[in-house]
């Protein structure tokens, strides 16, 4: 079954490259897509912080857009971009033919699957990352095809991949539980802080761009998915005393046309008036200067897969309120307040005790500088590199063998 890779790197060895020098195949449509979100952020300052300790090493980027720009501070030199395409492509034949074939034809040493999906058929090494288990915990609104292939290629992955690298250690032991994984091929590779720490507006300006009048705000990350728990959120926030929602308010951003027409509609109907902002998707500046902006961020969410938001609340001096599910308590550790999300009134009382109390979230944001300190892209590109150089051993090994 493993002919196919093992020929492979049998013409590696041939030419007897250095041992430090790795050519590694990315699927990188993702950091190409038109809107960059939290895993393509992540994947960028990974490889960032990879090309600075493995300079030696050598990335294609294979991707299907016309005009690919590449990410910025990463050596050009450093990682090629290469257009593949699939035409006709139906069941989706690009990601289970043509990305193995190319990585074949390219003689990568290992081939990089980033974003929960990977080809059935992996003829060379592969190292495949999974963020998260969310289409099958959270099925709501997704099509069943795509839960079912996300499912397939999850335990494609936990059976046949050389590695898996996952941003977090519930997901890491999510896939031994559920998926038979092999413990010793899993490694967690905890994320970092994606935004500029330096916020581009100042408060005043920032304040009034978004018109918010109130002393002190709230800042939440809204979607129309029901795992982000936007409106129980809503919900909450209308239950408390009256005197706080005048001194206080929330701001939604990242809402989508059809669930901000909604969720303004659903406002209005609690007689919120302007305590609650509801906005679309804004600008990345505007977004990291309303996180330095605002006294608390609620995130509330249902699942998650690592909880960007959370550091970079951390990294704003934001105090923070978040779910006490899934991976989030082993993000946030102490220096979060923690709430059940299923539980709209316990919300409400914890977003009373942390509104009403200077103290405490002067406290939560100490702890939050504190907790910061544990996580850098620094460690987070060096245990990927191990994990990359482990599975080359391994591959050599075989051969010898």
């Amino acid at each position: 079954m493993h002919f196919g890779r093992y020929a492979n790197s049998w013409l590696r060895k041939a030419s007897q490259k250095d041992p430090n020098q790795m050519l590694i195949g990315l699927d990188a449509r993702t950091i190409f897509a038109p809107e960059q979100r939290g895993i393509a952020r992540s994947l960028v300052q990974m490889y960032r912080h990879l090309a600075q300790i493995r300079p030696n090493w050598h990335v294609i980027a294979y991707h299907r857009e016309d005009s690919p720009l590449l990410p910025d501070n990463i050596p050009a030199d450093w990682l090629d971009t290469r257009f593949i395409e699939m035409p006709g492509d139906r069941f989706d034949a690009w990601m289970k033919m043509r990305l193995p074939l190319a990585a074949v034809q390219d003689h990568v040493d290992v081939l990089h699957c980033p974003a929960n999906i990977c080809p059935k058929w992996m003829p060379v090494p592969t190292v495949v990352t999974i963020h998260d288990l969310i289409p099958i915990d959270m099925p709501h609104g997704q099509q069943p095809g795509l839960i079912k292939r996300f499912d397939q290629s999850v335990k494609h992955a936990c059976q046949r991949a050389d590695a898996i690298t996952c941003p977090s250690n519930y997901t890491r032991d999510r896939l031994i539980a559920d998926y038979h994984a092999n413990p010793d091929l899993i490694t967690t590779t905890h994320w970092s802080v994606t935004t500029d720490s330096t916020p581009i507006s100042n408060q005043a300006q920032i304040k009034d761009k978004f018109g918010i009048a109130s002393p002190n705000t709230i800042l939440h990350f809204g979607a129309g998915e029901v795992r982000k728990n936007t409106r129980r959120l809503i919900k909450s926030w209308s239950m408390l005393p009256y005197n706080l929602q005048e001194q206080w308010q929330l701001i939604v951003v990242g809402l989508d046309f059809q669930t901000l027409y909604e969720l303004k509609r659903y406002a209005s109907s609690l007689n919120l008036g302007n305590s609650v902002l509801l906005y679309d998707f804004i600008d990345a500046n505007d977004l990291t200067s309303l996180m330095h902006a605002s006294d608390v961020l609620a995130y509330p969410s249902l699942s998650e897969g690592f909880g960007l938001p959370i550091l970079e609340a951390f990294a704003a001096n934001t105090a923070v309120i978040t779910s006490d599910r899934t991976c989030l308590p082993e993000i946030a550790s102490d220096a979060a307040a923690f709430v059940d999300p299923t539980d709209a009134q316990q919300m409400t009382q914890t977003l009373n005790a942390v509104m009403s109390n200077t103290k405490l979230r002067n406290q939560l944001i100490a702890k939050g500088n504190e907790r910061l300190a544990d996580f850098s892209w620094q460690q987070c590109a060096e245990r990927f590199a191990q994990t990359i150089e482990t599975i080359a051993r391994s591959q050599d090994q075989n051969i010898a063998a």
